[in-house]
């Protein structure tokens, strides 16, 4: 074999190699992007990964999306985020179920060079801020349903609450920042309830709130899923309009509970948008740029019976044959 001959084998044998690395660190020659999430139910989390997710394949990556199951199961949270460095991803995006469970697996992550963004939410663990987050505040999210309680009892009355998922974050910021807000109103709580994210779920705490309540005002729920649980209570027993329902978040089925008139006013997040934004901070991390503000706060919408036609769709409700 001639030395022109080796050279040239050695040269396509090294190629080779690099194809090779290359494919196990991007697979199907393109990069990647990871996003584990507590759960990919419910139309916040739909709605905030069809954003995700298309913009970043709008940029030109693989999408790893991992769901955890449930908000009962941080432990398994941190083993996907674990997978996702092993797999080399460019960037991952994230919403802890326990921001105290992440620390380990964020370092890790840094240390492999990989940012974590958070998704819809400004925290990623508990000791370490995240590289970049897209989100709207927790608690002016709060504060604006406070702004609407007190506009649907301007006189007062009472509240039985949905709080949410015990021990997530968003819910017990909204939460925390509803009730400060109402403070002075003559808006009382009289029950309060945590529990898993599920429709059935809430439409059984609120049956069992309006026979134990059966005058109560106002429902509180954090987000359109204990909404719409409870205005399918509420439209049950016969009492839509008699007694008023709060929520965050406008999915398809909250805007159908609103427009039955079970529905009274609803603070709603520009989820899509918020999932389209943290793709575009990933993309600009895994390229080594700074992006021009690390948090992005997306504004809400409030909305009432009055203009519920009028909604912006594009930017909160994905396409209702989307599925993550």
């Amino acid at each position: 074999m001639t030395t022109k001959s080796l050279i040239h084998r050695t040269l396509i044998f090294c190629v080779l190699g690099l194809f090779a690395a290359m494919s196990t660190a991007y697979g199907d020659g393109k990069p990647k992007i990871g996003i584990a999430m507590p759960t990919v139910e419910g139309d916040w989390y739909s709605a905030v990964l069809y954003g995700a997710v298309t913009e970043a394949e709008k940029l030109g990556y693989e999408v790893v999306v991992l769901d955890a199951g449930g908000f009962g199961h941080p432990e398994k949270q941190v083993d996907q985020i674990s997978n996702l460095i092993v797999q080399q991803v460019k960037a991952i995006l994230t919403d802890p179920i326990d921001p105290a469970t992440l620390d380990g697996a964020v370092r890790t992550a840094h240390q492999a060079g990989i940012p974590v963004i958070g998704l819809g939410t400004p925290v990623i663990s508990a000791n370490i801020q995240p590289d970049a987050a897209a989100t709207s505040s927790q608690c002016q999210l709060g504060e604006l349903m406070a702004d609407g309680a007190k506009r649907l009892l301007p006189n007062g009355g009472t509240i039985a609450a949905l709080a949410g998922p015990p021990g997530a974050y968003w819910a017990t910021e909204r939460y925390a920042c509803f009730v400060k807000s109402i403070a002075g109103a003559k808006i009382d709580i009289v029950a309060e309830r945590n529990s898993e994210e599920d429709p059935a779920t809430a439409l059984s705490i609120a049956n069992d709130l309006l026979q134990r309540f059966p005058k109560v005002s106002l429902f509180y729920a954090a987000d359109d899923t204990y909404g719409v649980g409870a205005g399918r209570a509420i439209q049950q027993a016969g009492k839509c309009g008699a007694v008023q329902v709060l929520m965050a978040g406008f999915g398809k089925a909250a805007e159908d509970t609103m427009r039955g008139g079970c529905a009274q006013f609803v603070v709603a997040q520009r989820t899509v948008l918020i999932g389209r934004t943290a793709s575009e901070l990933a993309d600009k991390l895994a390229r080594g740029e700074t992006p021009a503000s690390r948090l992005v706060e997306v504004p809400f919408l409030s909305i009432t019976p009055d203009h519920v036609g009028e909604v912006p769709l594009g930017d909160i409700r994905q396409p209702a044959d989307w599925k993550p």
